[in-house]
């Protein structure tokens, strides 16, 4: 399948169509402007690329608005949707010979590729938020908001113990800046790159920051925000570091970071199918342009395969009575994952809900080792490790933040191992945990555990 970027580019409340020349594939068919996505490039990188080299314009590339498949005669395609609110520069037509600046509303009045069709709906449809009954808002897409970083907002949500809607808050900041140090000058590479919370304050001392995220969209949106002279950003999983600092940083980097962590986005938006809190498609998957969905691959696997991943990835204790009551079910919502792992636990609905921010849900164990296994972390993590020594240059430093025992134990003893071969300064520093006060601030800090070591 063939990864194509499209902008939709905003000007005085309407959108940008072009239509394709005479002469050209589907000539004569209007479309959102963009174009193939490279090897390497992520989303953002190739939208501007392509309106740089097909329209003469420089374009701010922000967040995802919509994206769908089709297939073609010439094969299948995926058309993601970034909004492009500015840019500069005059329009200079090379493939299309007409452009079109179109209210929203009548998009679909167009001749449309039929890829951008889906496109073209999505944004019709768009209007005001929706109101919501009582005074508070219960669904993700209510909390506007928080989601539009409204100060006051987001100190209540903070008050409450729970992440602002749509936000990211870096675990253990300061902690992690200082192991990073000495940031001045230094060339920086950010493992998991996210929402940026960590990586917007090394861009305050550091030479260079190398920023790689499996996830498309998150990077997409934290590119709009952080993009700069020295930040250079991939869609990559940190499994390919090597070979992305063979391009931008040869010979190496000063300090990395890898923070192992589900980002608050992912765990909040519930089309991402990571959490249960919300019911959305059973996805699970970081990057949503290639594998199997969980709800794939839970109806692919047989009960041994589901009991297996669920006490290796999970530690989940009831892993064979929960996996015979998945095994041969085609589930396609979270909250029907949820719900069986919750009746084969022999628990009442009533169990559903976490009481508060810091209980844990029955299905918790269940959703990790599913999350675990569709993503391949382990594997991820085991190569980053093999190859973490030849990644820094002398006196670099590695830092890492686990959330789980699994994780402790490969980045633990992958440490241990590697410094008793004399590749780090020893001793060796004991993990460190987060403050009271953090951990009250952000739940979702209490298991996290910092890890550090520096090259001989």
């Amino acid at each position: 399948m063939t990864c194509i970027c499209a902008g939709v580019l905003l000007r005085s409340g309407k959108i940008l169509l072009a239509r394709r020349a005479p002469g050209r594939r589907h000539a004569g068919q209007w479309e959102f402007p963009g174009g193939r996505i490279e090897a390497g490039e992520t989303p953002a990188e190739a939208l501007r690329r392509e309106l740089r080299e097909e329209f003469g314009i420089e374009a701010e590339v922000g967040a995802e608005a919509a994206r769908s498949r089709h297939r073609y005669d010439y094969g299948e395609i995926e058309l993601i949707a970034l909004l492009v609110p500015r840019f500069s520069g005059e329009l200079k037509l090379t493939d299309h010979d007409q452009v079109a600046w179109v209210e929203a509303r009548r998009l679909l009045e167009y001749a449309l590729l039929p890829a951008d069709v889906p496109i073209a709906q999505t944004l019709a449809a768009h209007r005001r938020r929706d109101r919501y009954r009582g005074t508070h808002p219960r669904e993700f897409a209510q909390k506007y908001k928080e989601l539009r970083a409204d100060e006051e907002a987001l100190a209540k949500a903070k008050e409450r113990g729970s992440t602002p809607a749509g936000m990211h808050l870096p675990v253990m900041l300061k902690e992690v800046l200082e192991a990073l140090e000495p940031l001045q000058g230094a060339r920086v590479l950010d493992c998991t790159l996210g929402w940026g919370g960590h990586a917007a304050e090394v861009l305050r001392r550091a030479a260079l920051l190398v920023g790689l995220d499996k996830d498309a969209e998150e990077l997409a949106r934290t590119e709009s925000r952080l993009g700069g002279p020295k930040a250079v950003f991939r869609h990559a999983d940190y499994a390919e570091a090597p070979t992305v600092l063979a391009e931008l940083a040869p010979g190496g980097v000063d300090a990395l970071l890898a923070d192992l962590g589900v980002s608050s986005m992912q765990l909040d938006r519930p089309e991402r199918g990571l959490s249960f809190k919300l019911d959305g498609p059973l996805d699970m998957r970081m990057d949503r342009s290639k594998g199997k969905n969980a709800a794939e691959w839970l109806a692919q696997a047989s009960e041994d395969e589901i009991a297996a991943v669920l006490e290796r990835f999970g530690e989940e204790p009831d892993a064979r009575q929960i996996a015979a009551a998945l095994a041969g079910r085609k589930l396609q919502t979270t909250g029907e994952l949820a719900a069986a792992v919750t009746a084969a636990k022999g628990l009442g609905p009533g169990r559903l809900r976490k009481k508060d921010a810091f209980s844990h849900h029955p299905a918790a164990r269940t959703f990790q080792a599913l999350r675990i296994a569709v993503n391949s972390e382990q594997e991820s993590l085991k190569t980053l490790l093999e190859d973490l020594p030849r990644l820094l240059r002398p006196s670099g430093r590695a830092v890492f933040l686990t959330f789980h025992s699994l994780e402790e134990a490969l980045v633990g003893n992958a440490l241990s191992s590697q410094a008793a071969m004399g590749l780090w300064q020893t001793p060796l520093e004991a993990p460190r945990k987060p403050s009271p006060q953090e951990v009250r601030e952000n739940p979702r800090a209490r298991s996290a555990r910092l890890w550090r070591a520096v090259r001989t």
